[in-house]
């Protein structure tokens, strides 16, 4: 090597360096995580400011404000700080066919009901219910419904993601970047559904490069979970809800395994809808 180097600026050209690792590689993502928690510290000012405006005067519009501020103001700044360790803010959004957004929703939904034993069999202590329930109301809707699938897309597919594509094999980088997902999410059964979309998610991104697409299905996601939440105030996450409105063990057993058969056939025809993996 050394011999080449000099060889090199003996015959005037510049030596080759080796190719710099694209950001991030996961020996950077602990320090992402941490500007993230950081993060928080600034972003509650003006939810705690809105919030006492909103109890003062009366007006809870304030409070969701906040919230919704507070969740945006601290992923933007992690967001940025990865723009800036990237060095580039540049995104892909490229175009996937219509048909490719009915299937994927119609398997990402059974995909949900397959994942519910698995996340409802994780104990969830009666406090944690406890504060889920009273920290998400309706003034958490707009952060969870709008903010969410565009701002946590950007960060863990248009960076994390299409960063670990470019250092990894895909196997490796999708389930890397799901459980990273799932990790920020923090609440054990709520990490571990994140995990599982996640997966899904990097699949889609790995074979499209579409950012429109993830945000899409992240909002189909966050909307019916937001509904189903918000429609039942006992609602327990560590219940599985869905066995108990099919009434029967028959019926959610057939209702499993149909699911089963969508998510087959919904990849089968993903896989021919999509295009080929992007070389990146």
């Amino acid at each position: 090597m050394t011999t080449s180097i000099a060889n090199s600026f003996e015959e005037g050209v510049p030596p080759v360096t080796p190719p710099k690792n694209a950001y991030p590689v996961l020996s950077q993502i602990w320090v992402l995580v941490g500007v993230f928690i950081l993060a928080q510290i600034p972003a509650a000012i003006p939810m705690i400011g809105l919030k006492a405006a909103a109890d003062s005067y009366g007006l809870p519009f304030l409070d969701t404000i906040g919230q919704t501020l507070a969740y945006a103001l601290g992923m933007m700044l992690t967001i940025w700080y990865a723009f800036r360790q990237r060095g580039s803010r540049a995104l892909s959004f490229a175009s996937v066919p219509i048909p490719a957004y009915l299937v994927s929703a119609v398997g990402l939904i059974a995909m949900g009901v397959l994942a519910e034993p698995i996340v409802s069999a994780i104990p969830m202590p009666d406090a944690v219910e406890e504060l889920i329930r009273k920290t998400f109301t309706k003034n958490v809707i707009l952060s969870a419904v709008i903010a969410a699938p565009i701002l946590e897309e950007i960060l863990f597919r248009g960076i994390i993601l299409d960063g670990f594509l470019k250092n990894y094999r895909p196997t490796k980088a999708i389930i890397w970047s799901a459980l990273i997902f799932g990790f920020i999410h923090f609440i054990p059964a709520q990490a571990l559904n994140a995990a599982f979309i996640g997966i899904a998610f990097g699949w889609l991104y790995y074979r499209t490069r579409s950012l429109t697409l993830c945000m899409f299905l992240h909002f189909v996601n966050n909307g019916l979970s937001s509904l189903t939440f918000l429609s039942d105030e006992g609602l327990n996450m560590s219940e599985n809800t869905t066995r108990e409105w099919m009434g029967s063990d028959v019926y959610y057993v057939a209702l499993l395994v149909g699911c089963a058969v969508v998510c087959v056939v919904c990849y089968r025809l993903l896989d021919r809808i999509l295009p080929n993996a992007q070389a990146v």
